[in-house]
């Protein structure tokens, strides 16, 4: 009993969100956390927001659903699973299960909020060990990838900052 607890203490501190994140962004769009949160939600096609990403494919609902995203150009697949999702909070955590990306230990953390004037905040941090890269290579690469995703929402909401 006393390792159940142990084990179920040390997934919820894994989970946390934290400041600290490794790479991310967040960025501020003129429209509602609602509308935003429709658009970045793990249970939509990543092709939507994410450039590199050429198609994807989701198996399951909420928490323990995976999805498989295949990137262009014959990038290799990024296998994700979720862990921890609260739409009513417009939150989720995933983990990078398998990736041709130099990260290991991958864990993402999404939060949409209201930013007020009827705006929305997207916060996507990424915490992660380089994986066969230096990690200020590892940081550059992701920082691209969230910069990718910050502008193509820029096409659907104008970002403000």
């Amino acid at each position: 009993m006393r390792r159940f607890f142990a084990i179920a203490l040390i997934s919820a501190i894994t989970f946390i969100p934290t400041a600290n994140a490794d790479s991310g962004i967040i960025a501020v769009y003129e429209t509602s956390p609602d509308k935003l949160w429709a658009l970045v939600d793990f249970h939509e096609p990543s092709e939507n927001i994410m450039p590199p990403i050429a198609s994807s494919k989701r198996s399951g609902e909420g928490v323990g659903a995976t999805k498989i995203n295949t990137l262009g150009g014959d990038g290799g697949d990024v296998y994700l699973q979720l862990v921890y999702y609260d739409p009513s909070e417009r939150a989720f955590n995933y983990t990078i299960q398998q990736s041709p990306l130099p990260v290991k230990n991958y864990v993402g953390i999404v939060r949409v909020t209201d930013a007020g004037d009827g705006r929305a905040q997207l916060s996507w941090q990424g915490v992660y060990d380089a994986n066969g890269v230096t990690e200020e290579e590892a940081d550059a690469i992701l920082s691209g990838f969230y910069a990718s995703i910050a502008d193509k929402i820029g096409e659907s909401f104008a970002c403000v900052k």
